[in-house]
C-alpha cells in the first residue's frame, strides 16, 4: 500500500509539474525562467493572463567615488559598496513596456581613501589629509550606511528577454558615517573606528540610471549633496557605478 501511494504521488506530481512545462513552452518559449522566482507558481499551473513584474529585489555592487575638492575616479579600486532595493513594480502599460518602480533600499558607501580627516569641534567642521606621509597606517575607509526611498521611471521593450533603460532617483537619512583605519604600531596591527563627525550631513539625493538586459543591468548614480554640511569643511559628493542583479 506504501509503494502504491508512493507511486501515485509521483505521476500526479510530474503531471502537474509537466502541465505547468507546457504552459510555458506554449506561453514563454523557453522554459528557463529568468531571475528566481520571477514567474513561481507552485505545483498550479501558471496564469497566462497574469501581467509579468519584474525587478523587485535588485542588489547592485558598485565602485564608490566622490567629487567636489577631490578628482573623481582616483579612489582605490577596492572602494567597493552595495545597495539592496526591494521594489514595486507598476506598470503603465498592457504589456509593462513603460512603468514605475519605488521602494526602499538599504545603501553601503565604503571608499578605500588615500585621505584622512581631522575634525574641529570648536568651529564644528571637517577637513582633510594625505595619507602618504603617514608610515604607520596600512590602509584607511571612509564609510557610510544609509536608508533611501529608490523611485524609478522604466522602459523596456517586450518579453522577459528584454533590453531596459530605468532613470529615477533617491533619497536617503544616513544612519552613520565613519573611518576605520589599519595602523602598524611597534610591529603590531591594530584597528580603529572614528564615528565623531561634528558635522556630517544625515541627508542625500541624487540621480540613478540602469542599462541592461533581462535581470542584468549597469547601475550609476550622482548626488547632488555634500557628505559635511559646514561652510568650512571640505566639500565631497559620492558618486557610485557598477553592475545589478534582479533576484525577483
Amino acid at each position: 500500500m506504501r509503494y502504491f501511494l508512493a507511486i501515485v504521488s509521483v505521476l500526479v506530481l510530474c503531471g502537474g509539474l509537466k502541465a505547468q512545462y507546457l504552459e510555458e513552452e506554449q506561453g514563454l518559449v523557453s522554459r528557463h525562467r529568468p531571475g528566481v522566482m520571477w514567474f513561481y507558481s507552485g505545483f498550479s499551473n501558471y496564469d497566462t493572463t497574469k501581467l509579468r513584474k519584474y525587478d523587485r529585489l535588485v542588489v547592485d555592487v558598485l565602485y564608490n567615488d566622490w567629487q567636489g575638492d577631490l578628482s573623481p575616479l582616483n579612489s582605490p579600486w577596492s572602494s567597493i559598496g552595495f545597495n539592496v532595493n526591494v521594489m514595486f513594480d507598476i506598470p503603465f502599460t498592457k504589456a509593462n513596456t513603460v512603468g514605475l518602480g519605488w521602494g526602499v533600499a538599504f545603501s553601503h558607501y565604503n571608499n578605500r581613501t588615500k585621505i584622512g580627516f581631522n575634525s574641529d569641534y570648536t568651529e564644528g567642521s571637517t577637513s582633510t589629509y594625505s595619507l602618504a606621509l603617514q608610515q604607520d597606517i596600512v590602509w584607511s575607509k571612509f564609510n557610510a550606511n544609509y536608508i533611501e526611498i529608490p523611485v524609478e521611471l522604466r522602459f523596456r521593450t517586450k518579453g522577459y528577454q528584454h533590453f531596459k533603460f530605468f532613470v529615477g532617483g533617491k533619497i536617503g537619512y544616513q544612519l552613520n558615517a565613519y573611518t576605520k583605519t589599519k595602523e602598524n604600531i611597534e610591529g603590531k596591527n591594530y584597528k580603529f573606528k572614528n564615528y565623531n563627525f561634528p558635522d556630517r550631513n544625515p541627508l542625500r539625493y541624487g540621480l540613478t540610471a540602469r542599462v541592461g538586459i533581462r535581470n542584468w543591468s549597469v547601475y550609476a548614480a550622482y548626488y547632488f549633496t555634500d557628505l559635511f554640511t559646514h561652510e568650512n569643511s571640505v566639500k565631497l559628493s559620492p558618486i557610485t557605478a557598477g553592475i545589478s542583479i534582479a533576484l525577483f
